[in-house]
């Protein structure tokens, strides 16, 4: 038992966080959109310059007294800080994050580490209509799906993204991808081991699947829908998901969105359950801003599994999560999140995130979780604490 929540903590640490700006609560600034603000249709990941000189107003702390609409970005927010012009057609990002984990089992000695998470590179060429997307990174660990070469046993060369796009639409609210690309489903946030992103294999760490994809933007309405490939950078061929994943998202108010999504996938071999596997995820998600200072975001997720000769089965995964923002800059989160174990035989799983995320200093943030979780294994019950601690900078 004590080397299956050892295995439980390890994936915790190298999956928790990744992108530096797939964040739904920028709707408290009435954005209900992403494509503005990144070059994903659906958000995370690279930004655009339009996104890079709201990080620069909205996100961070400033330490005099004028405000945000009064603020001149600069060259603060272009990539390398102003270093370096880049043409309009090209759009460059660099992101490293690291991490200090403590992590307390219900039985057992803790275990505390550093982790390296993250060093990515991700670029856009655009041209005209067309536009070339990828990214290229570096893990010592984690992240398998992703991996390009091995090399030594923990060092790996890793692609999440990489696409072929054409913008369609008078105004280019349509865009067509080929490739490499997050599954379009549910809030895309960067929290990685939520359950309603484990649950749903649609986080934007290490999940991404390669297919087509048509992704629309308007006002008040956002969607897209993925015919799923399978990802090619897994093999043999029978691990490959294929089927499709989608949303369709509707703001009724500029601090109100309310969606669905939908994903059903079969592969001819699971990689967890070793067997073929028709599995499926429906469900519904909402963010809402009553007032600037406070953003409440849900999801809640069907979910169901029929692996080959065997009876199917259902269960559920939601979370409610709060983000109090009392000064720019710095974030107040906690989390609430629920499991249906029954799914595979367990009973119901509970979890309560909080913490505090600082975005201190141009391109640069802190972040610090405590993660409780109460988990069914089998017949047993394991609780478990995670205290968290992220420093992020991007360029």
């Amino acid at each position: 038992m004590r080397a299956l929540w050892s295995l439980l903590f390890a994936g915790l640490v190298l999956v928790v966080c990744r992108d530096a700006s797939a964040y739904p609560w920028m709707i408290r600034h009435e954005y209900t959109g992403c494509a503005t603000c990144h070059a994903d249709p659906s958000g995370g990941g690279l930004l655009t310059p339009y996104g890079r000189a709201q990080s620069e107003i909205l996100l961070r702390t400033y330490y005099g007294s004028e405000k945000p609409e009064d603020r001149d970005p600069g060259a603060l927010g272009d990539f390398a800080f102003g270093a370096m012009t880049l043409p309009k057609q090209l759009l460059l990002q660099g992101d490293v994050r690291g991490l200090l984990l403590h992590a307390v089992p219900e039985s057992g000695p803790s275990d505390s580490r550093l982790v390296h998470m993250q060093s990515d590179l991700a670029a856009q060429l655009t041209l005209d209509r067309f536009r070339a997307n990828v990214s290229l990174g570096y893990m010592h660990k984690g992240a398998a799906p992703a991996w390009l070469l091995g090399g030594k046993e923990d060092h790996h060369l890793v692609s999440r993204h990489h696409w072929l796009g054409l913008d369609l639409g008078a105004e280019n609210q349509f865009l067509l991808r080929l490739g490499r690309m997050n599954l379009p489903y549910g809030l895309r946030s960067i929290e990685h081991t939520m359950w309603v992103r484990s649950a749903t294999r649609s986080d934007i760490n290490a999940a991404q699947q390669h297919g087509v994809a048509l992704a629309y933007g308007g006002e008040k309405v956002r969607a897209e829908l993925m015919a799923i490939a399978g990802n090619f950078q897994v093999s043999p061929d029978v691990f490959r998901d294929r089927g499709y994943a989608g949303y369709f998202e509707w703001a009724p108010t500029p601090r109100l969105a309310v969606g669905v999504s939908s994903l059903a996938t079969h592969v001819d071999r699971d990689i967890q359950v070793g067997a073929g596997l028709f599995r499926q995820a429906h469900g519904l998600f909402g963010r809402y801003s009553p007032k600037k200072v406070l953003v409440i975001s849900a999801e809640a997720d069907a979910l169901g599994e029929h692996e080959t000769g065997k009876p199917g089965r259902v269960g559920m995964a939601a979370m409610v999560s709060a983000d109090v923002e009392p000064t720019q800059g710095l974030h107040l989160l906690t989390t609430a999140e629920i499991k249906d174990s029954s799914f595979r035989d367990q009973g119901a799983s509970l979890g309560l995130w909080g913490g505090a995320a600082w975005f201190f200093a141009p391109h640069a943030d802190l972040r610090a979780d405590i993660v409780w979780r109460s988990e069914a294994v089998g017949a047993n019950r394991q609780s478990s604490l995670a205290l968290l601690g992220q420093l992020h900078f991007f360029l």
